[in-house]
Parts: C-alpha cells; structure tokens; sequence
C-alpha cells in the first residue's frame, strides 16, 4: 500500500489525511479523547466520498496502533510495513461501512 501524508483541505477537516494508493484515495482522520484515530471520510477514485454516519459504529483504531501511525506520519515514515498493516487491519474491520467493492478495487483490503 502507497501511503503519504497530505495537508487537511479547509473543506474537509480532520486532523490528518493520509494519500494513498497514487493519490487515487484520500482518507481523513480525527483523534478521539483518548487518542484513538478514528475515519472521518474516505474517497476513492471511480466512486466518490464515503462519509460515514455517526451511528454505523465505526471502531477507532486501537490507542497503541494510533500512537504508532500518528509517530508515523509525523516522521514522515508511512512507507514502513507497519502503517500499512495498521490502515489494513483498520479498513478490514470497518470494511462492510467503507464501501467493500472500492476498498478491494484500490488494494485497501
């Protein structure tokens, strides 16, 4: 998985967007009260933005794995093995939510 770190676009705002797969995704990011990453919105090249709804429950990635992608992309290492098993795992567990016809298309899953 290709994975760099983009600056938040002011119409979409998270606390981190992550470029993936060519920049054929973008995934935004907000960070809950105990420091776990959590999916603000995920868009893919061919099928649009998926926003997922508050109430579909979507999981936070877990405050270990969070810590790790955020030292990650704050030095600039998203090409290490670890974020993307980290984004993967994340992706697989969510998949049903995050449209699973794109997520398999653009190699997320």
């Amino acid at each position: 998985m290709e994975i760099r770190s983009e600056h938040p676009m002011p119409t979409r705002p998270c606390q981190y967007c992550l470029a993936m797969q060519n920049d054929s995704v973008f995934a935004d990011f907000g960070v809950d009260e105990k420091g776990c990453l959590y999916l603000l919105r995920i868009s893919y090249d061919g099928y649009g933005c998926c926003e997922p709804e508050e109430q579909s429950n979507l999981g936070v990635i877990g405050k270990e794995s969070s810590n790790r992608l955020i030292a990650l992309i704050k030095s600039n290492d998203l090409g290490k093995p670890e974020a993307s098993s980290i984004l993967r795992e994340y992706f697989l567990e969510n998949r049903d939510k995050l449209w699973p016809e794109a997520l398999n298309e653009h190699g997320l899953v």
